[in-house]
């Protein structure tokens, strides 16, 4: 790509990608987002291994922290790349799992300087990826005459400043052991669906960035 040009394979990709989006119900604004989005990703460095001493090491195989084997599937984990791909991986899935301001005015059937409000007021929960403003999936219903998940801004109020959109929305979809609903355990999404307090949610959350 030296002389400025851009290989057939690359354009075809970019464009499968600007189809699939399309086909979705997508505009073109959730591909800018995912585009950007993981030129960022590729910018950023990753993390240099060696970062303990052997002492440290011995210290912590000593103490039981890890066993000898433990420490050297983590070691090898680390210069695979394998935390990075994961990163990478889970940050774009959050950003195709959203929609953009405009997609929820429609959704809601207000237009997208209500949707904005809603979002400084802390009634939508929202993150920025690629310069542009999302707005997962997991907040709204399939439900037209409530379209939002209920005690929503309750929840959005007591989310974590530093907890990043792809952790909250594995959060969101996956059952926790102190929600149950008719003795199974439910995800936080279904818990709100059945009237559930959003406290208990930000109580867990609580719990965990504390453990």
């Amino acid at each position: 790509m030296s002389d400025g040009t851009i290989p057939n394979e690359v354009r075809e990709s970019m464009h499968y990608l600007i189809e699939t989006a399309q086909a979705q119900g997508h505009g073109d604004e959730l591909v800018i987002a995912i585009l950007r989005e993981a030129a960022a990703l590729l910018k950023k460095r990753q993390p240099r291994g060696g970062a303990l001493s052997d002492e440290q090491v011995a210290f912590l195989i000593e103490s039981g922290t890890f066993t000898a084997a433990e420490f050297a599937d983590i070691e090898a984990s680390l210069a695979r790349g394998d935390l990075a791909k994961q990163e990478r991986k889970t940050r774009l899935e959050a950003v195709i799992n959203s929609l953009s301001a405009a997609e929820v005015a429609l959704r809601l059937g207000i237009d997208a300087s209500r949707v904005r409000h809603r979002q400084a007021k802390g009634g939508l929960y929202s993150f920025t990826a690629g310069g542009k403003r999302r707005y997962p999936f997991w907040q709204f219903t399939n439900d037209p005459a409530q379209p939002l998940l209920p005690g929503l801004a309750a929840l959005v109020k007591g989310l974590p400043e530093d907890m990043r959109p792809a952790s909250i929305q594995g959060f969101m979809l996956t059952p926790q052991e102190d929600l149950l609903v008719e003795g199974r355990r439910v995800t936080p999404v279904e818990w709100l669906l059945h009237a559930g307090d959003p406290q208990a949610l930000v109580d867990i959350l609580d719990s965990f960035l504390q453990s």
